[in-house]
């Protein structure tokens, strides 16, 4: 049971707590149970009760501060699917009852040069209001409270089980393809796992020449089922330098570990092409030096891309719809959230944890 209390959201009894959540008391620690009552309503907010969410290794990097430090306790959690039970006065594209789900950004101001120019994930004027994860509560639990604009209306031909890695790893790689697609571009998606095997598929669909590039040669019959015309296992130099040279854009969705590693993926990219990065690796574990005379005298772009805007989740979730993109998940109850989370960090889920929440908020108060 949780011990240290957030200065938001009351630490209370479990027959007092309006909703439970999975905390973090610190870096590298089990995740404790957390009873707790929200702040009031916003305006601007909806109260989900979630029916699934899905786990990320973006929430371990947080919560291990592989990238800056954070506060405790801390709530993760960026995947979000459930009902709305609660909405502030402003609120009106939503009715009570209604399914809906949410991802990686919370909030954005509406007003700055970057929320105008429909760039709203970028937007550097909400602060601490921006991201979901931090420094409030995450999707680890049985409710989530949020500003209603970054909520979205989830198909109900959308199986529920399998939505909410699509608020994430879906928007994630739908994103940045949908900006570089070109319809006679030849793109190379680098890994097939959580993000990987979600990019192979929408990139397939929308119609552009999908080669999956992984280590392991045994994923070359599962990555061509998901739409893979070609496959290119790193470990064969064959392959690879037959390849070189070939490639609009590669995709990273997973990364290097040297800079010779490196180097060989852009060597994959026709000069004038685009290196997508989309898979962050932990700062304390990898430093990396970019190939700057290969990027240059190759005119090579090195990019990054941030989740997507509003506009993108809305036309990513009807774009899986419409062609059935879906991912591979393992499925945990909300009472072995520990295990789910374990699997996660220590194991090799195929390809996304995803927690049923259930009639959890009635039988943890019993």
């Amino acid at each position: 049971m949780a011990t240290k209390e957030h200065s938001l959201y009351k630490l209370v009894s479990k027959d007092q707590a309006e909703a439970f959540a999975w905390s973090f008391e610190g870096p590298n620690t089990e995740a404790v149970l957390y009873p707790f009552q929200f702040p009031p309503i916003r305006p601007d907010e909806v109260r989900i009760q979630q029916t699934y969410f899905g786990l990320c290794y973006t929430d371990c990097h947080l919560v291990n501060q592989d990238w800056f430090p954070i506060s405790y306790p801390s709530v993760p959690g960026h995947e979000i699917l459930g009902h709305v039970v609660q909405r502030g006065d402003q609120v009106t594209q939503f009715q009570i009852g209604d399914l809906v789900g949410a991802g990686f950004i919370r909030d954005s101001c509406g007003k700055c040069k970057q929320c105008i120019l429909g760039n709203d994930q970028l937007c550097g004027q909400v602060g601490n209001e921006h991201l979901i994860p931090i420094p409030k509560f995450g999707g680890f639990a049985t409710h989530v409270q949020l500003p209603a604009k970054w909520a979205f209306p989830i198909p109900n031909t959308i199986p529920q089980h399998l939505a909410p890695p699509l608020l994430c790893a879906g928007i994630t790689v739908y994103a940045p393809l949908k900006r570089h697609f070109g319809a006679n571009k030849n793109v190379g998606i680098l890994g097939i796992g959580g993000l990987g095997h979600l990019a192979i598929k929408f990139s397939a669909a929308l119609g552009m020449r999908t080669t999956a590039i992984s280590t392991s040669a045994d994923k070359e019959e599962e990555a061509r089922s998901y739409g893979a015309t070609d496959f290119i296992c790193t470990k064969n130099q064959e392959q690879m330098a037959k390849a070189n040279g070939t490639f609009d854009i590669i995709l990273s969705c997973a990364s290097a570990n040297t800079v010779d590693e490196f180097i060989a993926y852009t060597n994959l990219i026709k000069s004038g092409g685009d290196f997508v990065m989309v898979g962050i690796p932990a700062l304390t574990k990898v430093e990396l030096q970019l190939p700057f005379f290969a990027l240059v005298v190759r005119q090579i772009s090195f990019v990054g891309s941030l989740v997507g805007s509003r506009q993108e989740n809305y036309e990513m979730l009807e774009f899986a719809n419409k062609h059935k993109i879906y991912p591979t998940c393992e499925q945990f109850e909300f009472e072995n959230f520990k295990g789910a989370y374990d699997k996660l960090l220590n194991g090799r889920p195929k390809y996304r944890c995803v927690v049923k929440v259930g009639n959890a908020p009635e039988t943890l108060k019993q």
